[in-house]
């Protein structure tokens, strides 16, 4: 090993920044794999299905461009191989740069997120909740459990959904919005109440009040609250990984002058 002094610290400091990246690729491409096989993953009601799984396609394939760009920078620096630091450094830049074009398209279109989001959950309530080729059943009846909400914006829209009950599911026949409906389960309050309750409570006249067995908030406007609750973390995280990538990126073209200035006068 040729560097010593401060390079040698550089050296080990670039390994341990990369094993980091690796990991986190590492972990990116496991959470897209749970993505894709996981029907009651939360983030799948935000979009449709075409653009949902195009974004956990988008996932994988940034997790292991980070899983191989960790890669080349351990074995770069531990082996003092300035081509594999070349690498790196060409391979951390794109990552860098993908992540600030990101983020700035997701601050400029935040509302057109948030109306898409809104419209998609309303669209599931209607038209795809109960349907049989429909992943969306599963994973909204997580969300409204999960989050305590029912319908896009509030039980009532279960009257104008095409999706007719557990018991009139293979009914044929339109329902008027003036006719009783029925409100799926995971709607249920079951932590104050007991499911003969909830048995009764999904059962509603279109007149009649519905019973407090049933959660009253809407999921759009709670999926909204819990992605807001969590952004702050999400922004920290983000600034914090950028910031560290824009080090390795500083740390990783030292390093590369160094080794070609021991090699040179070796």
């Amino acid at each position: 090993m040729s560097l010593t002094g401060c390079y040698a610290v550089m050296k080990y400091l670039v390994f341990l920044m990369n094993l980091v990246f690796w990991v986190s690729g590492l972990l990116t491409i496991v959470l897209s794999v749970w993505m894709l096989i996981d029907p009651t993953f939360y983030i799948s009601m935000a979009q449709d299905e075409s653009s949902y799984y195009s974004g956990i396609c988008l996932l994988f394939l940034a997790g292991t461009l980070l899983f191989i760009v960790g890669f080349l920078g351990c074995f770069g620096a531990y082996n003092e191989s300035q081509r594999l630091l070349v690498l790196f450094f060409c391979g951390l830049l794109l990552i860098l740069v993908a992540q600030i074009a990101t983020a700035v398209w997701a601050y400029s279109n935040s509302d057109k997120l948030s109306d898409l989001l809104r419209y998609t959950v309303r669209s599931t309530v209607q038209y795809e909740y109960g349907k049989p080729d429909s992943q969306r059943t599963d994973a909204f009846d997580a969300i409204q459990s999960g989050l305590k909400c029912c319908g896009a914006y509030g039980p009532e829209d279960w009257s104008g959904s095409s999706w007719k009950g557990e018991e009139n599911e293979l009914k044929l026949t339109m329902r008027s919005t003036l006719q009783p409906y029925e409100i799926p389960k995971s709607c249920c309050d079951l932590e104050h109440y007991t499911e003969i309750q909830c048995n009764d409570a999904v059962k509603v006249n279109v007149t009649a009040k519905i019973s407090p067995v049933i959660y009253s908030a809407g999921c759009s406007d709670k999926l909204l609250e819990t992605l807001r609750e969590y952004m702050n973390t999400v922004i920290i995280i983000t600034i914090a990984i950028g910031i560290v990538e824009f080090f390795a990126l500083i740390i990783s073209l030292i390093l590369c002058c160094a080794i070609r200035a021991v090699t040179k006068y070796k």
